[in-house]
């Protein structure tokens, strides 16, 4: 398995993403004994008869790890959730082509655990995101859920196909050639170091940086090294995890102008561009190739239903 962490870290203000290692994708989930209530039944319709997976709605304690301290999902979320999925996640991939449609169900994950809060750590950080790719995949934060908040809708869905992408290229390698573009570039465990030189780097100029100039240095630190994120600088397999998940999630003028094109005010960033530009070369081909998925118009379709978010 591989989980991934979102965590806020309280003293230093910036986002820190993790995926750890244990275990294999094969994993069969324990089905969901449902009962007549209506929603038990809309998640037997919608997730369980059509795709085989087991939605944990009801606060059960053996699904989430006992250092973290949470809330259960409320009842009025639970099924707007199920929808939000369904709607920016699993028809997205249906509507692009048969064989787009026939891939998610093939291998859609065998459990999503839905939690209210986010996971708080006895170290004062918080978890806004976790999965064990292959298994099971957590959303958390339901209780504040809201449409119209943009960003909270992207975060969610960054953690499915982060997590998504990382059970395909379990079952099925990565892509041929996508490690040799930067293999001396990757950090390992020290990736979480990025956000602490950018820190250190704005400091010195004596005044007190905010997060979002952190995050901004340590993003430009990433794309140096030919990763979107730091968490992405962190091995190959988060790497691929962050670009196909970024990609799909992200405006194309906005990801071309950021990842891709020349800006002359950055000039030290063209190389690093210009393994993103490889590397998601290889990531097109490979969705294709295999799976005879368009990743540009899977994300045409993703993004005119988030652009369709009224916000007012």
């Amino acid at each position: 398995m591989m989980k991934k962490k979102i965590v806020y870290m309280l003293c230093l203000a910036f986002c820190l993403l993790s995926c750890n290692k244990e275990g294999e994708v094969g994993y069969v989930a324990d089905k969901e004994t449902y009962s007549t209530d209506e929603i038990d039944t809309y998640f037997q319709e919608h997730f369980q008869d059509k795709y085989g997976c087991a939605v944990r709605w009801k606060w059960v304690d053996r699904f989430v790890d006992i250092n973290y301290i949470v809330a259960p999902a409320m009842r009025k979320v639970v099924i707007p959730t199920g929808e939000m999925l369904r709607h920016f996640w699993i028809e997205p991939f249906i509507l692009e082509s048969k064989a787009s449609g026939d891939f998610i169900r093939k291998h859609f994950p065998p459990e999503i655990v839905f939690v209210g809060s986010e996971l708080r750590n006895a170290d004062g950080t918080r978890t806004l995101g976790y999965a064990d790719a292959g298994v099971r995949i957590t959303l958390t934060e339901l209780n504040y859920f809201d449409l119209k908040k943009k960003e909270w809708v992207i975060q969610q869905l960054h953690t499915i196909h982060h997590e998504f992408s990382h059970i395909i290229h379990q079952i099925y390698n990565m892509p041929n050639g996508f490690n040799k573009v930067t293999e001396n570039n990757y950090t390992g465990q020290a990736w979480n170091d990025i956000y602490v030189n950018a820190q250190m780097e704005l400091a010195a100029t004596g005044k007190e940086p905010t997060r979002q100039q952190i995050d901004s240095v340590a993003q430009n630190m990433a794309i140096m090294r030919g990763m979107l994120t730091p968490y992405g600088t962190s091995s190959e397999f988060e790497d691929f995890a962050e670009i196909v998940s970024i990609y799909l999630l992200t405006d194309p003028v906005v990801f071309d102008t950021t990842y891709i094109l020349d800006d002359p005010k950055r000039p030290f960033l063209a190389e690093g561009k210009s393994f993103i530009e490889k590397k998601l070369t290889l990531v097109k081909e490979y969705y294709w190739s295999n799976f005879s998925i368009d990743l540009p118009h899977l994300r045409e379709i993703i993004l005119q239903r988030l652009n369709q978010i009224n916000t007012q």
